[in-house]
């Protein structure tokens, strides 16, 4: 080996050594693993020729790694990896490059890294000190966790280096918000009562007005049980711990098992409940007991938000994707900018067109049922009153099929699906 590859050998050394130091462990293994590979292809010497063979003419000039072995190889790692030249232009790209950025592949190579990922914050990363991580905010919510290594291999001046964190901050925002909502509503029973309890310590006379002091205090402990309760059913059907049992149901049975359950608290309010099942309306496969709990959910919101004297419409229909169930009440209505939000944890939109005893966690716990069953749920949008609307798959039902069936075009039609 010559005086000069030995000397350019010893400082590639020295590069791998500061990326393993800099890097962390996977990240510093990919890295090097691609510039061993290419400085591999660039300094490599050819091997001397037999004693019985001809010696070859001297080569002009080392041949250089193929593009589609470079690709390959940085097709092997997650993170997403740009080679520049030192003129930051575009080398090669991975394909998980390519979907941070979202671009296709071909569009980058061959161009400045300002048009291949069309920001010109990732000119401030490369300025910046050698693997410096630099946390970048892309247009849409994302984040991009990007890393610049200088390197000296060939053409390749610079190693950069891409993790789409989005998700990741989009699950500490989220994580930061059922904190936030959480104190916000046990704060509020508490308080009641909490001031409940102290005046009754204090000592009230009247026996009626001690008596109603003891059912606002039972009211609020009960109503602090509920969001307790339903923040652990929550968690445990989101975090697929709550097991699903599933088997052939009746629909026209569902109904009526559901109206038997709720017709206390219809008779309380005034509200009369109507069933409308149609013809060949199929049975379907589901946790009868889930989805009871889904029915009784939706039936017990129609009736705080109708009217004395109202009616809530249960209706049942075959439709492509299996069976629709609506739950129609004459309520206010929900309000357009609330429609794709209320089955968001705590969400409870207008409080002044309810009576204000949601907990905000009931439509969350829905939505994630109906889910368990390959179904969908949404708001209809239909006035006067309020729809709500799910379906549920005909026939065999994988239980872990997240994905929701959408509904036909013809109820889609008829109908806006918040999703």
């Amino acid at each position: 080996m010559t005086g000069s590859r030995l000397a350019g050998w010893f400082f590639f050394a020295v590069g791998i050594a500061a990326v393993i130091a800099v890097f962390p462990p996977a990240l510093a293994a990919a890295v090097v693993a691609i510039a061993v590979f290419i400085g591999g292809m660039l300094v490599r010497e050819p091997r001397p020729p037999r004693a019985e063979e001809p010696a070859p003419p001297p080569p002009t000039a080392t041949p250089p790694a193929e593009p589609e072995q470079i690709t390959a190889l940085l097709d092997l790692f997650t993170e997403g990896i740009l080679l520049l030249d030192a003129e930051n232009t575009v080398i090669a790209a991975n394909a998980a490059a390519a979907q941070v950025l979202g671009r296709p592949r071909d569009t980058m190579i061959g161009v400045s890294l300002i048009r291949a990922a069309r920001d010109h914050v990732f000119l401030e990363v490369l300025r910046e000190s050698a693997a410096e991580p630099r946390e970048i905010e892309l247009g849409e919510g994302r984040v991009i966790f990007a890393t610049a290594t200088p390197v000296s291999s060939g053409r390749i001046r610079t190693v950069l280096t891409l993790q789409d964190l989005t998700a990741l901050r989009r699950a500490e925002r989220a994580r930061q918000d059922l904190i936030a909502n959480v104190s916000h509503e046990l704060r509020t029973p508490i308080a009641a009562a909490l001031a409940l309890s102290e005046t009754l310590e204090s000592g009230v006379d009247e026996p009626e007005q001690r008596d109603r002091f003891a059912r606002q205090l039972t009211s609020e402990i009960e109503r602090l049980g509920r969001i307790v309760d339903r923040l652990l059913r929550l968690s445990r059907i989101e975090s697929r711990m709550e097991e699903f049992r599933f088997e052939a149901v009746n629909v026209a049975n569902l109904l009526d098992e559901a109206e038997r359950r709720i017709s206390p608290v219809a008779e309380r309010r005034g509200v009369s409940i109507r069933r409308e099942i149609a013809d060949g309306t199929p049975t379907v496969r589901a946790d009868r007991e889930r989805v009871l709990e889904v029915l009784s959910n939706l039936i017990d919101n129609a009736l705080r938000h109708s009217p004395e004297g109202g009616e809530v419409v249960l209706r049942a229909r075959p439709v492509e994707v299996g069976v629709r169930i609506d739950v129609r009440d004459q309520g206010p209505g929900i309000l357009p900018q609330d429609r794709l939000r209320i089955f968001e944890r705590f969400y409870t939109g207008d409080r002044s067109r309810g009576d204000g005893l949601g907990t905000g966690l009931g439509l969350a716990i829905a939505r994630h049922i109906i889910s368990r069953h390959g179904g969908e749920i949404w708001v209809d949008d239909a006035f006067p009153g309020a729809t709500l609307s799910f379906t549920l798959p005909a026939g065999e039902v994988a239980e872990a099929t997240p994905q929701a069936a959408a509904p036909t075009s013809a109820e889609s039609a008829e109908s806006t699906a918040a999703r």
